[in-house]
């Protein structure tokens, strides 16, 4: 049998590929776990409020803000959650298995606290009223201070997933040097401040629904302390964003300079700034929260302000899916010696990338001028996929568009021999592994696919002839 590495299956999902997927659902999520996480420290600061100032009334709108996090955040953030470690997995398994090998037991502690998190807000949810004030309070902030606590643990997972940003990590192969990489704190001070901007939105929305069922004096009262942590948030996010800026690695600031469209970056400027538009008029005149207003505006947060920012998020740290060593192909790219990890990069140029991976068919291990065509497909799925539709003219970054009107092999391969070198790639891309026969398999490939229309089938289709011949071999 010959020698294999520990490749997984790769889930290929034509046109939109499987990135945009998780992207979707991890967006989702995002919304609705920053909105509870700053909801539970906004929540704190009520009950501490309506304890000290003796307002009943504060209790009754801290009632229905629970509710809106019970409806919204645990329910659709429950479901969310399995569903980004579902599809990330099954579309990277590489990638997850290098970070639960790295960070298991920072997980389990954020595992631990998510339970907690949510067995509380239904605690607090059904005890209001019910226990003495005190009491209350107390299990209001241990749900805050909870709820952050996720926060604080998952951050340091999304930074090192960005960059380890150090070579410390891969001679000490410490959990610590791992987690407080230098990304880590501006990362999460601005994702904290931001979320406080999202809790102060959905706060307007339960105000605004509420108008007229309380007090008029505590109602405008909500609605200051609604907006003031609003704009708090988004100055104080906005701030930290510079400092996040720069601890950014080299290639990501070069991505965020040439290839991340200007309209994603118009998009976001825009939503901030009519957030705080709003958030400041608000503040000034408390009669202006409207819930035909604010709900379009919170939907609006995820449309084109948490999903364009996940999205730049996940390509500036390309071309790694984590720490700097695994490539969103899963080829392993570099060593880490304190984790007893070695490059595949030397043993997929000598034995041949088809040859090495278990989940290529048999047929196409060795390449013949009859399965030329179909050997260069896996290599495009296997390797390009992850980042490309590699069978069409429309979506994730095409080979149809990107290959246009070019039907002779020897100039595809000429090009790719020239562009996907380790000098000359770009540097949110790998460059290519493996033999030259399959690098012009590849060619092969693509100059076939666009002969075709720039559309074909992403069913592999191993030649008679290709498996007569390897298994009388």
């Amino acid at each position: 049998m010959p020698e294999v590495l520990g490749f997984y299956p790769m889930w290929y999902v034509p046109v939109i590929g499987s990135a945009l997927v998780i992207g979707l659902i991890a967006s989702i999520h995002v919304l609705a776990s920053h909105t509870s996480v700053g909801g539970s420290i906004l929540l704190a600061y009520l009950a501490t409020k309506a304890y000290k100032e003796r307002q009943p009334q504060i209790y009754d709108y801290i009632k229905k803000y629970l509710l809106g996090l019970l409806v919204f955040s645990y329910v659709s953030g429950s479901i969310t959650g399995p569903g980004i470690w579902f599809s990330a997995t099954v579309a990277n398994p590489k990638g997850i298995s290098a970070l639960i090998h790295n960070f298991v037991w920072v997980w389990a502690a954020e595992w631990i606290w998510f339970i907690a998190e949510v067995t509380l807000v239904y605690i607090l949810f059904y005890t209001l009223g019910k226990i003495d004030e005190r009491s209350w309070l107390r299990l209001v902030w241990t749900f805050a201070i909870g709820s952050w606590a996720t926060m604080y643990i998952i951050v340091g997972i999304l930074s090192f997933m960005l960059s380890p940003g150090h070579e410390k990590w891969f001679t000490t192969g410490s959990i610590l040097d791992a987690f407080y990489n230098k990304n880590y704190f501006p990362h999460l001070l601005m994702r904290s401040g931001f979320m406080f901007a999202l809790a102060g939105t959905l706060g307007l929305i339960i105000a605004s629904l509420m108008k007229g069922k309380i007090e008029e004096k505590v109602y405008k009262d909500i609605v200051k302390t609604m907006s003031y942590w609003g704009i708090g948030g988004i100055v104080f996010g906005t701030t930290m964003f510079g400092w996040y800026y720069s601890t950014l690695p080299e290639r990501a600031l070069k991505m965020l300079s040439g290839i991340i469209p200007l309209w994603y970056y118009g998009a976001i400027l825009l939503i901030i700034l009519a957030i705080l538009a709003h958030f400041v008029i608000t503040a000034i005149n408390q009669n202006a929260v409207k819930p035909y207003v604010v709900l379009p505006l919170y939907v609006l947060i995820f449309a084109i302000g948490v999903f364009p920012e996940e999205k730049i998020r996940e390509t500036i740290r390309k071309p790694y899916i984590a720490g700097e060593f695994v490539w969103v192909n899963q080829i392993i790219e570099k060593d880490v010696p304190a984790k007893g990890i070695t490059s595949w990069i030397k043993t997929i140029n000598e034995k041949g990338f088809l040859a090495v991976n278990p989940f290529v068919p048999e047929g196409l291990k060795k390449i013949t001028p009859e399965n030329e065509v179909m050997a260069g497909k896996a290599v495009a799925i296997l390797q390009c996929s992850g980042c490309h539709n590699v069978t069409g003219s429309t979506g994730l970054r095409p080979f149809g568009k990107k290959f246009e009107g070019m039907t002779d092999k020897e100039a595809v391969y000429n090009f790719l021999a020239n562009y996907l070198t380790p000098q000359n790639h770009p540097p949110y891309m790998p460059y290519f592994v493996g033999k030259d026969e399959e690098l012009r398999a590849l060619s092969a490939y693509i100059a076939d696919m666009i002969a075709k229309g720039g559309k074909v089938s992403a069913k592999i289709e191993v030649p008679a002839v290709s498996v007569g011949a390897n298994v009388n071999k």
